[in-house]
């Protein structure tokens, strides 16, 4: 697949700023679009409750009070995505331009965050985020969680999660985690137009998938990617810091893998190996599931 249109959530947090960098590093490399998108409260989100109890006239005024709002707060960070632009002089379109470059659109969309992110999500090549900064358990309870887990689940699209105080680079060498599952393939078939662009590719899995691994070599060479191999030596709840600690020791800067299935994933939400990349990854990582 190739790398034509990327999402970007965009709220008044710093982490989403650093991932509308990341984007941007991106898009510089594919000539993609990039489209950045708030969701705007509405009033019966933000209290569904309350409303229930107040009389008409109230019942307008906090509504006002709260667009007002919504929509001062939406108006800041718009600023922030023009600057952005500006700085790494960007086009804004909300049409294709040929021969442009690199471009970049402003969306609004009114409900819950996670409503409105998966609606646009659904109709871009990558959606780029930041990973959650919450240990595993907080992430499960959380708002940022909900939107995670519908993005996730619900997309459909690969998620390329951007580490907190992630410095703005090109990636040039990239990992990726190969365990022979559907989600895995899905992965590969997702990615594999990306991989010719880097310096190195390094594939990591564990010595009783070799066949399956050196099939998977032959595959990328016939794409014009000379992988290597790194061996996991660990099982079950321990590959997720060996993936980790293989990536740092090999200098890797890119990490792609399959997550859960949609009905384990249902059933433990964020568990294993995609749990602990979510809380612990200091690299962009990219999942697709």
């Amino acid at each position: 697949m190739t790398i034509r249109t990327i999402l970007v959530p965009l709220d008044s947090s710093e982490a989403s700023v650093e991932a509308l960098d990341a984007a941007f590093v991106v898009a510089e490399r594919f000539a993609a679009h990039i489209v950045a998108l708030h969701a705007l409260a509405r009033p019966t989100d933000v209290a569904p409750f309350m409303f229930d109890r107040l009389s008409a006239k109230m019942k307008h005024t906090f509504e006002d009070e709260i667009t007002e709002h919504a929509e001062d707060k939406a108006a800041a960070i718009r600023e922030i995505f023009e600057q952005h632009c500006k700085r790494y002089d960007v086009t804004v379109t909300d049409k294709p331009v040929a021969n442009a470059g690199v471009t970049a659109a402003w969306r609004e969309g009114h409900g819950r965050p996670s409503e409105v992110l998966v609606h646009h999500a659904r109709l871009a090549d990558m959606i780029v985020v930041a990973r959650p900064h919450l240990s595993p358990s907080r992430l499960r309870l959380s708002p940022a969680g909900d939107t995670l887990q519908a993005v996730m689940l619900d997309a459909g699209r690969p998620i390329m999660f951007v580490p907190p105080q992630w410095q703005s680079k090109q990636v040039e060498h990239a990992a990726f985690g190969w365990n022979d599952s559907l989600e895995a393939a899905r992965a590969l078939g997702t990615m594999v137009s990306c991989l010719p662009v880097m310096k190195t590719v390094t594939v990591l899995t564990s010595k009783k998938r070799q066949e399956s691994a050196d099939l998977l070599l032959d595959y990328l060479a016939w794409h014009g990617i000379d992988a290597d191999i790194h061996w996991l030596q660990k099982h079950g709840a321990s590959v997720g810091p060996e993936i980790l600690e293989q990536c740092s020791r090999a200098g890797t800067d890119l990490l792609v893998v399959g997550g859960f299935s949609h009905t384990r994933a249902r059933e433990m939400l964020f568990g294993g190996v995609t749990r602990h990349l979510l809380a612990e990854s200091t690299i962009v990582t990219v999942m697709v599931h």
